[in-house]
């Protein structure tokens, strides 16, 4: 156990379910009409349900590193770079540097744990930080099962999977069944109270749902999403599989709806159990399949429900950014409200930044904005002078906010290194 950990307090137990690539309009309760969602759907109905709640990046690695610290990643004066050593590196720092909400749920006296089936939350970037018990499977290699699962293997199947595997440059078919077990396993044996964190990838892409889930052949679901993998962004043959696509993406969602059930179901005492997706996905939305570059509605506003816990709707914006304090709130029986906001931020490194209100969005990138109104869609502008001014200023201020975060983190390093007295 870390050595973090206070008395034992009395406070609830609590599970923190994070749903990668999940997008809100594709739940029940976000008015999708297939019933993709039932499990979810019902604990929304019976619990506290956020509207509009806004993920801080398009992608894990700018979401998780958010949600877990409640703070966006800041990096040293001139250190931003797009390659995957540089993102890496950034991830790492920004943990190193920060409090966790496992470290503050191991202050409140809890046991915590986290069971995570996505590489970019691997303790290889330090996600284990706070953590008493961590399980990232990075030593597991899901692919061979995903082919050996009782149906014939073909060589065409055998490439798409590992393919799709070198695409991602980790594995990412880790199955929630695969680990189910586990996860019971530590709540039937943790001090209470608790902490769980699981992270599941079922719905992230390459959308291979399994026996019993899928409503197209593989002969089918393998060409489309190689077709996926050789566009990375969907001008080509992309847009040629949506249909494909869409229904297997649907089926990934149905499947990890049967993990939101079995976790209801099965985890004793009637846990605090908080569900979110932490960024969403694009199938041909403003040109771009798949996540990670844009800040449009389909990749920032996700799924969020507290079940066991309050009840009512949220209309207020939300950002998972406020996770910690809505997770510590909520543990303690306290208001929650003050993790709530007029507008909030999502960005990425490219960079891209958009602020959200309740019905309204502006999106800035160098040289150019966007204005919507959200009841509208993102499809044709708003033409609101003053609500753009407004969002303009608001986008100043966080990044003159994230400039001055940067340089005092430079001066930091610098005086750790002795390059400044």
């Amino acid at each position: 156990m870390t050595d973090e950990r206070a008395s034992t307090t009395d406070g609830r137990n609590v599970v923190l379910l994070t749903i990668d690539s999940i997008r809100s309009d594709y739940c029940g309760f976000g008015g999708h009409d297939g019933n993709l969602t039932p499990k979810l759907d019902r604990l929304a109905d019976d619990g506290l349900r956020f509207e509009n709640a806004v993920a801080p990046a398009p992608a894990t690695h700018g979401s998780a590193t958010t949600f877990l610290t409640g703070e966006f990643p800041i990096e040293r004066e001139g250190a931003k770079g797009s390659d995957q050593a540089s993102m890496k590196a950034h991830i790492r720092e920004h943990l190193s540097a920060r409090d966790t909400v496992a470290q503050q749920f191991s202050r409140m006296g809890y046991e915590t744990a986290a069971f995570t089936a996505n590489p970019w939350t691997s303790r290889y970037f330090g996600f284990d930080k706070g953590f008493d018990h961590f399980e990232d499977f990075m030593d597991d290699d899901a692919s061979e099962g995903l082919l050996k699962d009782g149906e014939q293997t073909n060589a065409l199947s055998s490439l798409a999977v590992k393919a799709m595997n070198w695409w991602q440059g980790q594995d990412m078919f880790m199955s929630w069944e695969a680990f189910y077990d586990d996860i019971v396993a530590w709540t039937e044996e943790a001090d209470e109270p608790y902490f769980l964190w699981v992270f599941l990838v079922d719905v992230h892409l390459p959308y291979l749902p399994p026996e019993g889930y899928r409503s197209r052949s593989r002969l089918t679901t393998y060409p489309a999403n190689l077709a996926l993998f050789a566009d990375r962004g969907g001008d080509g043959l992309t847009p040629k599989f949506h249909d494909v696509l869409t229904d297997t993406y649907e089926d990934t969602i149905r499947y990890t709806d049967e993990f939101v059930g079995r976790v209801d179901r099965d985890f004793a005492g009637d846990p605090l159990m908080v569900v979110h997706g932490d960024h969403g996905e694009a199938f041909g939305d403003h040109g771009m399949y798949g996540h990670g570059r844009d800040l449009y509605e389909e990749l920032t506003d996700v799924p969020l429900v507290v079940a066991n816990g309050p009840e009512g709707t949220v209309e207020k914006p939300f950002s998972l950014k406020n996770l910690p304090d809505l997770l510590t709130s909520l543990a303690r029986e306290e208001d929650y409200t003050d993790a709530l906001d007029t507008y909030v931020f999502s960005h990425n490194r490219m960079p891209k930044v958009a602020v959200r209100g309740e019905d309204w969005k502006y999106i800035w990138q160098p040289g150019e904005d966007e204005l919507y109104d959200l009841e509208t869609g993102e499809t044709v502008e708003c033409d609101d002078p003053e609500l753009r001014e407004i969002g303009a200023g608001l986008i100043e201020q966080w990044h003159e906010s994230h400039a001055e975060r940067e340089r005092i983190a430079s001066a930091a390093e610098e005086v750790a290194s002795g390059q400044r007295v």
